[in-house]
């Protein structure tokens, strides 16, 4: 018996045509679901990894612990910032904000790119803040997984007006 491409390929769409076509589609859609929440899974859980790195950064700056604040910065930016001038800043920027009283998370995202960036796991993560010195004070952290899978801070922004405008 000889085989050739082509009765093999006769042989395998036969097979196929006999299959219910119904049946094909549910396969289809299982298949396709089964990959969907499995990359939903992992993206909550990098949201949830990542969203405790902030905190424990956010509570290092509110406590003063400026040092580990640095350490937790990614490589990236430690090579642009002096530990030293970098703590000095932020240590300025606690006594402007003054004590915090309370902050919410408002919006954490996960994306795999970042304007400017290369690609990668990204989390934003958004909160209201509320600090003695400031009203309408929102924060915003960006993190990225760094090659040995720990997230790292790559960028932190705030906008906020004194209380004494």
């Amino acid at each position: 018996m000889c085989f050739t491409s082509d009765s093999i390929w006769k042989s395998l769409f036969l097979h196929i045509k006999k299959l219910n076509m119904k049946k094909l589609i549910i396969m289809l859609i299982s298949v396709i679901s089964v990959y969907s929440s499995s990359a939903q899974k992992y993206t909550n859980k990098y949201i949830k990894d990542a969203s405790i790195v902030a905190e424990n950064w956010l509570d290092n700056i509110n406590d003063k612990e400026y040092e580990n604040a640095f350490q937790m910065l990614s490589n990236e930016v430690k090579v642009r910032y002096n530990k030293e001038t970098w703590m000095g800043s932020i240590n300025e920027l606690m006594i402007e904000f003054g004590e915090l009283k309370s902050r919410k998370a408002t919006e954490k995202k996960f994306q795999s790119e970042a304007e400017g960036m290369e690609d990668g796991f990204y989390v934003f993560i958004d909160y209201t803040s509320s600090y003695t010195n400031t009203i309408n004070h929102n924060e915003h952290i960006l993190l990225k997984q760094n090659d040995k899978t720990k997230w790292e801070i790559v960028d932190y922004n705030y906008e906020f007006k004194n209380k004494e405008e």
